[in-house]
């Protein structure tokens, strides 16, 4: 099986997108936490899932919720750059993306 490396970014991204469920509903994030682990689960065995969208990176939505999983594949790992909400300017996705490439 294929191994989910979460760079810091992803990891922070997580804990925000938890919060704010939670801070908005009581129970929330738990959802937001499920959808988000079904989503790496299909990641994990259907690497190509996704389709590229900048350069290396693919974007999983998740289910239910306007976030999208941001990875590379490098090999068997799966390089999970960021979990980010999708209702932001595009730009500041490329950019944060650009960021992991520089």
């Amino acid at each position: 099986m294929n191994e989910l490396v979460f760079l810091f970014s992803a990891d922070a991204d997580i804990q925000t997108a938890y919060e704010f469920y939670e801070a908005y509903q009581e129970g929330r994030g738990e959802v937001f936490m499920r959808h988000l682990d079904a989503a790496l689960g299909r990641l994990r065995t259907f690497p190509e899932i996704a389709p590229p969208i900048h350069e290396a990176h693919r974007r999983l939505l998740v289910h239910g919720f306007p976030y999208g999983v941001f990875y590379t594949l490098e090999g068997r790992r799966i390089i999970i750059a960021g979990v980010m909400d999708l209702r932001q300017d595009p730009e500041n996705i490329r950019r944060r993306l650009r960021g992991r490439n520089a």
